[in-house]
């Protein structure tokens, strides 16, 4: 594959511990992990990312697929050095941790996969084609505010406005153009029919309340299809257990990594 287009990257953590890489969603920026990535820099050393199409990382190539956001993490791990490394995503992030550990299972630890799929479900794609068109139409500060909304539930919105304000300044940074190729490859992923051939130890967390991203009983499908994977259920969450429950979360970061 050729040469793909950088990734801005930011490094922290330890010298001399296990890498873990951290992989934003769709709409999701460098800071989106940025607490988890903290807790657990004291032992690890961890690689947080900006998506093509976002602050300085370049634009996503044209008809973007997940095994190139997954080649691009692999170009990555190349330029910084890293031969090995866990991963952790949510949503589009947690299935493209997926695809890195099938593609490219010699270079991958661990993976921790919240609230995602292998597969869009047919139902969900008008959803998805809808959103690419708003987004063309309106634009990404617009698309943020229907968004988070549906990320987060209710009653954390209202008693964590800074959390949606933190979450919706982040996707208006994203280029329209980004954000739409992000989606593409969303819709074009299907990784189910090989997801019984993962053999990297993982952790699938869904999140109770979680009824689009990851719901829990299509998680818990997942799990039992894998032999090299066990699943975590973050009560009283919404799709971002990962800001709605963030320290349940670093508990199993910290348990399984």
């Amino acid at each position: 594959m050729s040469q793909l287009p950088r990734l801005k990257h930011f490094v922290a953590g330890t010298e001399d511990g296990p890498w873990i890489t951290f992989v934003p969603g769709i709409g999701n920026d460098a800071e989106f992990w940025r607490h988890h990535a903290e807790v657990l820099a004291a032992d690890h050393r961890t690689l947080r990312f900006e998506p093509w199409g976002c602050g300085r990382s370049g634009p996503a190539p044209e008809n973007c697929t997940i095994e190139e956001v997954a080649a691009g993490i692999r170009q990555l791990w190349d330029e910084v050095g890293i031969e090995r490394s866990s991963v952790v995503g949510l949503g589009f992030g947690g299935s493209a941790a997926l695809c890195l550990a099938l593609r490219h299972p010699d270079r991958v630890d661990r993976v921790v996969a919240c609230c995602c799929r292998p597969r869009q479900p047919d139902d969900r794609r008008t959803f998805w084609r809808r959103r690419q068109a708003f987004a063309r139409e309106y634009g990404m500060t617009a698309t943020a505010e229907v968004t988070v909304d549906r990320w987060l539930r209710p009653a954390f919105r209202k008693a964590h406005p800074e959390v949606v304000e933190v979450l919706r300044a982040a996707m208006g940074r994203m280029t329209v153009e980004g954000y739409c190729a992000y989606v593409d490859a969303f819709l074009a992923m299907d990784l189910e029919d090989e997801l019984r051939k993962l053999a990297v130890p993982t952790l699938l967390v869904a999140a109770e309340h979680d009824h689009g991203g990851g719901p829990v009983d299509s998680m818990n499908a997942m799990a039992g299809a894998l032999d090299c994977a066990h699943l975590a259920v973050v009560a009283g969450s919404g799709h971002l257990c990962s800001h709605e429950s963030p320290e349940a979360m670093a508990d199993l970061l910290r348990s399984f990594l």
